[in-house]
């Protein structure tokens, strides 16, 4: 079975780890699945099916909807709708000389921002999968390149699959069928933790914050918080934040670090790839997400056995249960967030039961192998 699957450009993050985990699971457990896989643009992950020794290509297509633009807004959409005009044709004349498509079984789009998949299921009549990733303008605030997301996100010749109830609702609401759409939630290799118990934590009370610096992932948010606290508290606690994101938001943040002296608890820090060894230390994983797609974060959380700290958005409700295998609070309400934070500096018997708990799920709902075959049960039943 010859899958070929698309992604775009972007190299780091969510939709690429999911990728390369998936076509790892897949050779290790469903052999019979033969990878091909075509980016946007050669980056890290085309390195890393590289090194697992799967055939990987880039050619510049580009994105029919993005989150990398800024003001005028129309002088934007007419660079993005060109960019996407531009690059089209010399992506496809690429992908046609490197690609047989009378071998392929099965094309597998990974992400709901790229319709060069769709284009080849149609043109050669190969059966199309859609990962759907994104709440679309909850999670940023998208540019399209066309008036709509129909009549593409609404054609019934694709099977997409929605990595959350709360992601599948918001594409039905837009006028995706429900009856096209495959409910299968990610998950997160459980060969990057040890099911032993981790004892090498921080001494201080610590909280980790993983995700990319943006307005929607909250790190803003959850620093107003962290300002309202008793000054004892944030004296004993740390805070450190890891990701990528816009040098100028970053600087934001760190100034309204600076003048609320919290210098002292918080850090911010560059992404770091080999951040599973260090989650470890932590106490208390948080995610203040606007609209988490899935939280990939949180489960990478109760895997490395932290306690999550989960905001009340999103695909956060779907994976946590507040106050049974997390904490959860509302996004909008600074001192319920306060309060939350506090309640688990005083009660580190309760965060320590949450921890264990969202460890276990984690492991038993969550794990890559069981995403990686309810995929390969979709493949077989497509191909059937």
């Amino acid at each position: 079975m010859k899958v070929l699957y698309f992604m775009n450009h972007v190299g780091k993050g969510g939709a690429a780890l999911a990728l390369y985990d998936l076509i790892k699971e897949l050779k290790r457990n469903h052999p019979d699945v033969e990878p091909i896989v075509i980016t946007g643009r050669h980056n890290e992950l085309n390195a890393a099916l590289t090194n697992i020794g799967v055939e990987n290509w880039s050619a510049p297509f580009k994105s029919f909807s993005s989150s990398s633009y800024s003001k005028p807004l129309s002088l934007w959409k007419i660079v993005l709708q060109a960019r996407y005009a531009l690059s089209r044709p010399i992506a496809i004349r690429k992908i046609e000389k490197l690609i047989d498509f009378e071998s392929i079984d099965i094309i597998h789009t990974n992400l709901n921002r790229i319709d060069i998949g769709y284009y080849f299921a149609r043109k050669y009549n190969i059966p199309h999968l859609w990962h759907v990733r994104e709440h679309g303008d909850d999670d940023f605030p998208l540019m399209l390149v066309f008036p709509s997301y129909n009549p593409i996100m609404s054609d019934t010749t694709s099977t997409f699959i929605a990595i959350s109830k709360s992601v599948k609702s918001k594409w039905v609401v837009r006028g995706m069928s429900e009856q096209n759409i495959r409910l299968i939630y990610d998950g997160v290799d459980t060969n990057y933790w040890t099911h032993d118990e981790i004892s090498t934590k921080n001494s201080k009370l610590s909280f980790v914050f993983l995700g990319g610096y943006h307005i929607n992932k909250g790190q803003e948010i959850f620093i107003q918080a962290l300002a309202l606290l008793p000054q004892n508290i944030k004296d004993d606690i740390l805070v450190h934040f890891y990701g990528n994101g816009r040098k100028a938001y970053k600087q934001k943040l760190k100034r309204f670090i600076r003048e609320n002296d919290l210098d002292n608890c918080c850090r911010l820090f560059d992404y770091d790839p080999n951040i599973y060894a260090k989650l470890r230390r932590y106490h208390i994983g948080v995610n203040c997400s606007r609209a988490e797609g899935f939280g990939r974060i949180t489960v990478e959380y109760m895997m490395a056995g932290l306690c999550p700290l989960v905001s009340n958005c999103g695909a956060n409700v779907e994976i946590v249960d507040d106050q049974v295998d997390g904490v959860m609070f509302n996004r909008d309400d600074l001192h319920d967030i306060r309060e939350k934070i506090i309640s688990l500096y005083h009660d580190s018997d309760t965060m320590k039961r949450f921890s264990v708990k969202a460890r276990s799920k984690a492991f038993s709902s969550f794990s890559m192998a069981d995403h990686a075959g309810n995929i390969y049960r979709l493949y077989k039943h497509t191909l059937s």
